[in-house]
């Protein structure tokens, strides 16, 4: 069965659409919501300079990114992707700060006078650049630069959560706004040529490390939830599980739409396909 690039892209769009608004309504305009996630934010130890990975989001930074990113696609002649993935990266890290600062509130039901913190900068930032090289990436290194992006990315998520930095619906909310941008950017410029589709075992492996960070993740919040065991404690383990389900997520679903088949070319493709 061949899924067309306009029709998954527009579905991951929708679906990230709905999802940072469901997450952004429960984790910051509802008190129950504020009230669980200051709980896990609690357990956290508030380090300043951390240093390490969260040290490398400056405006210099995003810039040389960029230009790299432009190189790697020029180097493999993959220059739509590279339009693709720059225009995504700008205007992911540009439209956080408009909507942290600007055009999202956080209503003060627990008397803290807290900022709103919705999307996270550090997530968007480092989320945008590995999925934008996954993007420009030819497809056979593909899987495994996504693998290693789940790794760098799982652990500036898991570090933002225990410095203190951020709350799990910040770095949630910054992972649905990269990945509806890679989707709006493919629905605006999607490739000539059909995907060279290769690595599915890959693939595979991420879906099922999502789902078992999913099934950890709920079960960690139930328990917390209904026995409440180990407290705040639970609660950011439990935030931690989930937003590293939710990197899983954001690359597999950048790889799945690297894969498919731009409408334009479905006729050669099923040519292909039924000589094969």
């Amino acid at each position: 069965m061949i899924v067309t690039s306009r029709a998954l892209s527009t579905a991951v769009l929708l679906v990230s659409g709905a999802a940072f608004l469901v997450v952004y309504v429960v984790g910051v305009r509802t008190r129950r919501g504020q009230d669980l996630e200051n709980l896990a934010l609690d357990a956290s130890e508030y380090i300043d300079r951390p240093g390490g990975l969260l040290s490398l989001v400056t405006v210099p930074n995003i810039a040389v990114a960029l230009l790299a990113i432009v190189v790697v696609g020029l180097a493999f002649g993959r220059v739509r992707p590279a339009v693709r993935a720059v225009g995504m990266i700008a205007l992911a890290n540009v439209l956080t700060q408009l909507l942290k600062y600007g055009l999202l509130s956080r209503p003060d039901f627990l008397e803290t006078a807290e900022a709103n913190t919705l999307p996270s900068g550090h997530t968007v930032a480092f989320a945008s650049v590995l999925l934008g090289l996954l993007i420009v990436l030819p497809a056979r290194p593909r899987p495994i630069v996504g693998l290693l992006s789940c790794v760098v990315l799982g652990i500036v998520t898991f570090q933002l959560l225990a410095f203190g930095w951020h709350r799990a619906s910040d770095v949630i909310a910054g992972l649905l706004l990269v990945t509806g941008l890679i989707a709006l950017a493919q629905l605006l410029l999607p490739d000539r040529a059909p995907a060279r589709i290769g690595g599915r075992s890959m693939s595979f492996t991420l879906l099922l490390g999502c789902g078992v960070l999913l099934l950890l993740g709920t079960a960690s919040i139930a328990a917390a939830l209904a026995l409440d065991i180990g407290g705040s404690q639970a609660l950011l383990l439990a935030s931690q599980l989930l937003c590293l389900t939710g990197v899983v997520v954001a690359v597999v679903v950048t790889l799945l739409l690297q894969r498919t088949i731009s409408r334009r070319a479905r006729p050669a493709a099923q040519s292909a396909a039924a000589t094969s």
